[in-house]
């Protein structure tokens, strides 16, 4: 049986375009990606995507994975950004980060929309994301 917290996980993980391969996949409610750019590289079985990621108020993006690096620039909004081993990170406009690949993070969304640059750089033929549970 899957728990609440797997499952949203899951669905989270779809919405941002970890399983799916274009723009047009359903996402559930509290989130929408667009993907801008999908290239072969940098290096050979390696893709990068650069995708525009909008989060409704208070929207929790649970804790999970990349099999590649994840490199972010916050457009709108203010959330807190989680990276196991780091202290917690505000989000506001102007913010960057760089996620490691295999690095569990999470994010939780603010009062407000928020509108994210997301740039992966991943290993093709994996999932993009995959759930994890939250580090102890």
């Amino acid at each position: 049986m899957l728990s609440r917290r797997m499952f949203t996980g899951c669905a989270i993980c779809a919405a941002i375009g970890f399983v799916a391969d274009d723009g047009s996949a359903q996402t559930p409610s509290g989130i929408k990606r667009t993907i801008t750019a999908r290239t072969d590289g940098p290096i050979e079985g390696y893709e990068t995507l650069e995708v525009i990621v909008d989060l409704e108020p208070n929207f929790v993006l649970d804790w999970h994975t990349h099999p590649g690096t994840e490199a972010g620039y916050t457009l709108e909004g203010d959330a807190e950004l989680r990276i196991k081993g780091e202290e917690p990170k505000t989000m506001k406009p102007g913010f960057s980060w760089l996620t490691a690949s295999e690095t569990p993070h999470m994010l939780k969304n603010g009062s407000q929309a928020t509108k994210l640059f997301v740039t992966f750089t991943v290993q093709k033929g994996k999932p993009l994301a995959t759930s994890v549970p939250a580090p102890t």
